[in-house]
């Protein structure tokens, strides 16, 4: 997991903390969504302070951050364990009924749909290395996306057409993709586990996506008065 900071740019409270804080809540959705949790991914988890950033933002960050920070380190493996299996029956075994991780299945589309995120990727020049077989369209790898722009985005020189171009990406991503089909799959996730962590993940998620939308709509706007204002 990559340390990032913000750098200086005369943002204002509210705009620092949620830069802060937001690759390290989209590589948290990245981690839990994306594979199967080991010992060492929730003990990492469990100790990580920006955790606390992400309890802030969400009732569902809340509910994770009690779960997660809250056991005592010899329950960690028993707590790994009954995820672990979790995991399995919620992402990989297609025994529930409708939960399906991927933006086509959600959505009814083609399995050809998965070449328009394809293309997506490509436009914005990233290439993903994945862990197993996960299509383009699975959630861990948009909710990867959104995690690889946000570093960019963190990184780049910070001239106002650089921003504007990232800010655009992440922006119609969110709308054209990841809130079109995240909700019902919240919804049907919700409904299918008892899981401490998935249920947490899942409120967080439908939490986290619209705000995050509005932050980089309101640091658009922002941006652009600054500029005009020069």
């Amino acid at each position: 997991m990559t340390n990032m900071t913000v750098p200086s740019l005369d943002v204002s409270e509210a705009f620092s903390r949620w830069l802060e804080s937001r690759g390290f809540i989209y590589q948290l959705f990245t981690d839990f969504f994306g594979r199967k949790p080991t010992l060492s991914l929730i003990a990492q988890w469990s100790r990580n302070r920006q955790i606390g950033a992400a309890a802030e933002m969400s009732e569902g960050g809340r509910e994770l951050k009690r779960y997660l920070c809250g056991q005592k380190p010899h329950d960690l493996l028993q707590v790994c364990e009954t995820e672990a299996v979790e995991y399995d029956r919620l992402m990989r075994d297609e025994t529930v009924v409708g939960l399906k991780p991927r933006e086509a299945a959600l959505l009814g589309e083609a399995e050809e749909f998965c070449n328009v995120l394809s293309d997506v990727y490509a436009s914005a020049g990233i290439v993903f290395k994945k862990c197993g077989d996960e299509a383009d369209d699975h959630i861990a790898i948009e909710l990867e996306f959104m995690a690889v722009l946000h570093e960019r985005m963190l990184f780049n020189s910070f001239s106002v057409r650089s921003a504007m171009e990232l800010l655009d990406i992440q922006e119609n991503f969110l709308q054209e993709h990841l809130l079109l089909w995240t909700p019902e799959f919240c919804e049907r996730l919700e409904a299918a586990t008892n899981s401490p962590l998935y249920l947490g993940l899942s409120r967080m998620l439908e939490e986290f996506l619209p705000y995050d939308l509005h932050m980089l709509q309101s640091w658009r706007a922002s941006l652009e008065n600054a500029a005009a204002a020069v």
